[in-house]
């Protein structure tokens, strides 16, 4: 067969990366490319700068915050003989057949020890091609699988960080890299903005190294050549970044590792085409400012949750859930029943699972799960708790979107006076019950009584939320929907504008509830152009004529918080 005969197939089809007519350079170039996207595909999690919740983060944002907080939550679960035992368990069970790779596991179950970790993660086994895989597809069991050897492996690049020479000049890394278009245009378009790797970033003290591995000779169309150049700088901005030289460690000296710890934040300084290399160059600037993010918003979580004391591996899970990963946030709470030996704790969780439940429409098995937490809550906390207050709330949001109004209003009330005993006046958890109660009275149609207790709500936000903050926004949204059922489109219109600048400050341009506060700018026979103060609202109303339906349907979604 003649090769030169179907060369043109590189050019039409992507995924195909050779053409060969001999067994032994096709096996070659398999083994070769299945090491090199072992070694390099990974997924980049940008951070939008100007959020103010974790509800409004766009879903990239959201990634990258997750990122952050895994670390923390894998390093506080306990590492057991019996988490060790699970581990390699699945690994058999994933490996059976493979007699070279169950060797690998054998060989881990007899010798390993933690301060193995680099090691074995370097070595072409089992470890590094699992672990890597489920940091890429974000699979919260395997994740919960690995657990073990990841806070392992993170520990051990803590106590080797400590190692490299702390000076004023900046430590230079080097990356190479084939990216395809979508990956590198979205990089363009980040230029300036904070980066992290889902997983333990690789990379090279060789430049010349990394060089070879951005020029690789590939057929492959649609893709570029790109050298990463990343500049760490062990005082100031980039302190706390933990990244370590592990050669000496490494089943490979030669390459000159350094990898950087799970979480490691970068700054896009810059992104330019070198035509003498003829690839792209981009450099990153390690920096502190992920770490710090993670932390506001667990500060900022704590005071969500009527400050009190909150887990990082709960809130873990709750950002799951507010990323919309519904079935995530739910296989996570149930693993984490198993380690969890506090009843408190296993009274959240139930809460969480339920709270995920709700959102995924399964309104009865949310019940269940709210009631479970909410038995066990009554037993081991003090009377008229928050805590159990946010329970209560939740069983009367899924109340309501069952259709069953009289018993929402009946959990509703329970919670509201029992945040008035134990939360300070003008508390905004307080603030969101009266807008819960004022949405049941809306789905019963009784206007007047729901523009009351929104009202209340709204007074109450302005007071103790910072301004122009998206749950006030979400107050005057439900407001002018009320106004509109009433017929008074004056007045709606007025509430949603109000709604729409809010929210035109504090989410991206394309966020989905800043459309729906667009979208909700009255029906086609009471709209007035000439009322609206600016054009963006009609230009998002008129770029869908469904998006009416939205502002509509918005009543009965299930709430985020608490």
């Amino acid at each position: 067969m003649k090769t030169q005969k179907y060369e043109h197939l590189l050019n039409e089809y992507s995924k195909i990366i050779g053409i060969f007519n001999e067994l032994s350079p096709l096996i070659d170039s398999i083994k070769e490319n299945a090491k090199l996207v072992e070694k390099h595909t990974q997924t980049f999690c940008f951070y939008k700068e100007n959020q103010n919740s974790t509800r409004d983060l766009s879903k990239e944002s959201a990634a990258f915050l997750w990122f952050q907080l895994f670390k923390d939550v894998i390093l506080k679960m306990p590492q057991t003989e019996k988490s060790k035992q699970e581990m390699i368990r699945i690994c058999r069970d994933y490996y059976r057949g493979n007699s070279k790779e169950l060797k690998y596991v054998e060989e881990f179950e007899k010798e390993y020890k933690p301060d193995d970790s680099i090691r074995w993660y370097t070595k072409e086994s089992f470890i590094y091609k699992l672990i890597n895989k489920a940091l890429r597809t974000e699979e919260i069991e395997q994740l919960y699988t690995f657990r073990f050897f990841i806070s392992n492996l993170s520990s051990c690049l803590g106590k080797e960080s400590q190692r490299i020479q702390r000076g004023q000049a900046p430590i230079n890394v080097y990356r190479g890299d084939i990216l395809p278009n979508a990956e590198l245009e979205k990089l363009k378009a980040n230029e300036g903005k904070l980066i992290s790797m889902n997983g333990f970033l690789s990379t090279s003290r060789s430049r010349e190294l990394a060089l070879r591995f951005a020029r690789k000779p590939t057929k492959r169309t649609g893709v570029f050549s790109v050298l990463f150049h990343i500049q760490c700088y062990m005082t100031g901005e980039s302190s706390d970044i933990i990244f370590a030289d592990i050669t000496e460690l490494s089943h490979f000296p030669e390459e000159q590792e350094v990898l950087f710890d799970l979480g490691a934040a970068f700054r896009i300084e810059s992104i330019h085409f070198e035509d003498k290399l003829n690839l792209w160059h981009i450099r990153l600037k390690a920096t502190n400012e992920g770490a710090q993010i993670a932390q506001e918003y667990i500060e900022l979580n704590k005071k969500d949750i009527d400050e009190r004391t909150v887990s990082v591996s709960i809130m873990f899970g709750r950002l799951l859930a507010d990323m919309g990963h519904y079935d995530k946030s739910q296989n996570y709470f149930e693993k984490l029943l198993t380690d969890s030996a506090a009843d408190e704790d296993v009274a959240s969780i139930y809460h969480n699972i339920g709270r995920a439940q709700n959102f995924k429409g399964k309104y009865d098995q949310a019940l269940e799960s709210f009631m479970r937490s909410l038995r066990m809550k009554k037993i081991f906390l003090p009377p008229n708790h928050a805590s159990t207050a946010d329970t209560l709330d939740n069983i009367g949001v899924a109340y309501r979107s069952k259709g069953e109004y009289d018993r929402a209003l009946e959990y509703h009330m329970k919670s509201l006076e029992m945040k008035e005993i134990c939360l300070p006046l003008n508390h905004a958890s307080t603030a969101d019950t009266l807008s819960h109660i004022g949405g049941v009275y809306d789905s019963k149609g009784e206007y007047n009584r729901a523009l009351e207790y929104h009202m209340k709500s709204l007074e109450m936000k302005e007071i103790c939320l910072p301004s122009n903050h998206t749950r006030t926004a979400d107050t005057l949204n439900s407001i002018g929907l009320i106004y509109q059922s009433k017929s008074e489109y004056d007045r709606a219109l007025e509430y949603y504008i109000k709604s729409l600048k809010m929210k035109q400050i504090c989410l991206l341009p394309n966020h989905a509830r800043r459309i729906r506060s667009s979208s909700g700018v009255l029906p086609e026979e009471s709209r007035n152009e000439k009322n609206l103060p600016s054009s963006e609202s009609w230009r998002i109303w008129s770029s869908s004529g469904l998006l009416h339906k939205i502002s509509q349907n918005e009543r009965n979604l299930p709430s985020s918080k608490p």
